[in-house]
């Protein structure tokens, strides 16, 4: 599986600042100064995407299988796998979207949405994480050694929530979601968003969930064959 890009270092040129008033000459300056950089972006990513791709479709397949199959505890495990690697798409759009952007306004409108999904992410993963996923892990013969680095993945999103839901939580309910009705907070608020706090914090999230996929890789090779399968397909049944 491929790691999760690193949005905020991928991105820098987007916290470029250019000394123009007029908003269309900055533009086009940077249209110009930026072209470089998104070249060598578009070349560096193609194949991460291409493997991502491929990657999505295997799982996609042995979700579908092992729900078919009533395998439950692999299907509790590439569930959760899908909905990583499919983070790890939406996170690389995100960071693609926000190198090519240009203007401020463009970059915000990304930047208010990225955030929606990082508030969501780390609000939502540690429950996926919980003990039904923990119960298949341990059905599908999982070390200790794994299960541990499972434990320390959910901490780590933990303390992110704790930390970052402030923020992330202020950008979705004022800017994303239109939960206030105050128009003129939003757009003070729209033109004080800097993204890349946001980034910052995508950065931020990356290496935890970068070491979750690496376990759940190793998770997931325990159910390869069709003894692990039949196995599994064996103790979800005596479980129902």
């Amino acid at each position: 599986m491929q790691t999760l890009a690193d949005p905020q270092k991928e991105g820098n040129y987007s916290a470029l600042s250019f000394p123009f008033q007029n908003e269309e000459l900055k533009n086009w300056f940077e249209r110009f100064i930026g072209l470089p950089f998104r070249v060598r972006h578009k070349l560096k990513s193609g194949e991460k995407h291409r493997v991502r791709t491929k990657t999505l479709k295997t799982v996609k397949k042995t979700l579908q299988g092992a729900a078919k199959l009533k395998a439950d505890n692999t299907r509790i495990v590439f569930n959760v796998g899908l909905y990583v690697l499919l983070l790890d798409q939406d996170l690389a759009f995100f960071t693609d979207d926000l190198v090519y952007a240009i203007g401020d306004r463009k970059r915000a409108f990304l930047a208010k949405h990225e955030a929606v999904l990082l508030y969501e992410v780390a609000e939502d993963l540690p429950q996926l994480l919980g003990k039904e996923f923990r119960d298949a892990v341990n059905a599908l013969g999982a070390t200790p050694e794994q299960l541990q680095r499972v434990n320390d993945a959910s901490s780590d999103l933990n303390q992110f929530w704790r930390k970052e839901r402030e923020f992330l939580g202020r950008i979705r309910n004022v800017l994303a979601a239109h939960r206030d009705h105050d128009t003129l907070r939003y757009v003070e608020s729209l033109e004080n968003l800097k993204p890349m706090e946001v980034m910052a914090r995508a950065a931020e999230l990356s290496p935890p969930l970068g070491r979750l996929i690496g376990v759940l890789t190793e998770i997931a090779q325990l159910t390869v064959g069709p003894e692990a399968l039949l196995q599994d397909m064996t103790k979800s049944a005596k479980k129902s």
